[in-house]
């Protein structure tokens, strides 16, 4: 029970210090639009957490909040000549992944107890 109140105090206080954070929303994607430079995108999500050249493409990844779901990750893609953006879009299967890597990372709260009475005729 403490640590779910200590996961509860921690989580409270990570949404509460959202506004002061640099912590972008998924709402801000409905800013976004094709053809618009790595600086206007930069203006309305802030810097990204990772970035990375694939073939000809410029990928930014971002971890943006959903309200009453978590951070789900998004990327961003941009021609690698032109640093123009062309798509973007939310990663759920890694949200989730993720999801079920943190859950696994705690161990089991409940107790399992077997009292074995063998009995020799």
């Amino acid at each position: 029970m403490k640590i779910f109140i200590t996961i509860l105090i921690l989580f409270s206080t990570i949404f509460s210090l959202n506004g002061c954070a640099n912590i972008g929303s998924m709402e801000k994607t409905n800013q976004l639009e094709p053809g618009m430079t790595t600086s206007q995108v930069k203006g309305i999500l802030g810097n990204p957490g990772s970035t990375e050249f694939k073939g000809n493409k410029w990928i930014w990844k971002y971890s943006l909040h959903k309200p009453w779901v978590g951070f789900v990750p998004h990327y961003l893609v941009f021609g690698k000549k032109s640093k123009l953006l062309e798509a973007w879009f939310a990663d759920q299967n890694e949200y989730f992944r993720q999801q079920s890597l943190w859950l696994q990372a705690y161990p089991s709260t409940q107790k399992h107890e077997i009292d074995l009475n063998i009995k020799n005729d």
